[in-house]
């Protein structure tokens, strides 16, 4: 029991250190401590070794050709995309995931590809834009994207290496006052422009404009040496993307882990309540709970 007590802890310091020693522009020690991304650094370091890609904030798009058919065409993804901004089509989902970048309004989205899930609205609504994206082998996810003026995202890390991101700027203010930061590393987006970056380093982005940024937003197969391991992670995103797919129009096309999303909120509610109330008591349940699972993880293991 102690030797696995300790094996958890050490691999629990270690991964907080990688992280902290990776990102020029870090949490707080206390937030670190408990963010999801420390708890994805086991499951990211085998992506890390063995990318063929540069392990760095921004990747230079060279390393995917396969993306000028987007570059390209990036009017034409821009007049549908506007189309749908403009029909009240991109707008606030039931989507677990990304639920917290839908609050206040600050975040819009409109879905177009998320793997193999059937989203009839994309074909519909955007079939230009997903003739263009099926022309893209490994992009797997993609969406567009709309941040609303006066709006920002915090900082924060996605929680797997196995993608990188790829944006392509639409509709933008093309000013300093939309921008976005990777490991403190600044772009501005303009019409027309792109960027791909690793999205397990720490960003944020911020609209201080009168004008909605929108942005083809997509996810495309980080590279590995070694096809095993790089159909293994297809295989888990795969799984994963799909419990959380939602369809644009017909709420009721949705994967399994989007419909626990009242539950979710409900859970989030009342533990800031229970925070606010007694802290103490509050820090004491989670080191608890904490407890209760290294031990459930001793027995099964």
């Amino acid at each position: 029991m102690l030797t696995f007590i300790f094996f958890v802890v050490l691999l629990y310091v270690g991964s907080i250190a990688f992280i902290r020693n990776r990102n020029k522009d870090r949490f707080g020690f206390k937030r670190q401590m408990s963010d999801f991304s420390t708890f994805m650094v086991p499951m990211n370091i085998p992506i890390y070794l063995l990318s063929k890609v540069p392990l760095t904030p921004f990747v230079e798009r060279k390393h995917f050709p396969e993306l000028d058919v987007l570059q390209d065409n990036w009017e034409v993804i821009k007049d549908e995309a506007l189309a749908l901004y403009e029909s009240g089509h991109i707008a606030i989902k039931d989507d677990l995931p990304a639920s917290s970048f839908y609050k206040d309004n600050r975040w819009t989205s409109f879905y177009l590809k998320v793997y193999d899930c059937d989203i009839p609205s994309a074909r519909e609504l955007a079939p230009k834009t997903m003739e263009l994206i099926d022309q893209v082998p490994g992009m797997n996810l993609a969406l567009f994207a709309c941040l609303n003026p006066g709006k920002r995202i915090g900082k924060h890390h996605d929680p797997f290496a196995l993608s990188l991101r790829y944006s392509l700027g639409l509709s933008t203010p093309k000013s300093e006052d939309c921008a976005i930061s990777v490991d403190g590393q600044w772009h501005t987006w303009n019409d027309g422009e792109s960027i791909i970056f690793d999205e397990t380093y720490a960003h944020h982005t911020h609209n201080d404009s009168d004008k909605p940024r929108i942005i083809l937003m997509s996810d495309i197969d980080r590279p590995l040496r070694s096809k095993s391991v790089q159909k293994m992670y297809y295989y888990f995103a795969k799984m994963f993307n799909s419990l959380f797919f939602v369809d644009n129009i017909d709420s009721t096309k949705t994967g399994l882990g989007n419909k626990i999303t009242p539950i979710h909120k409900s859970y989030r509610t009342n533990m800031k309540r229970f925070k606010h109330w007694n802290r103490p008591l509050y820090v004491t349940f989670k080191f608890c709970v904490l407890g209760v699972v290294l031990f459930s993880l001793y027995k099964i293991f």
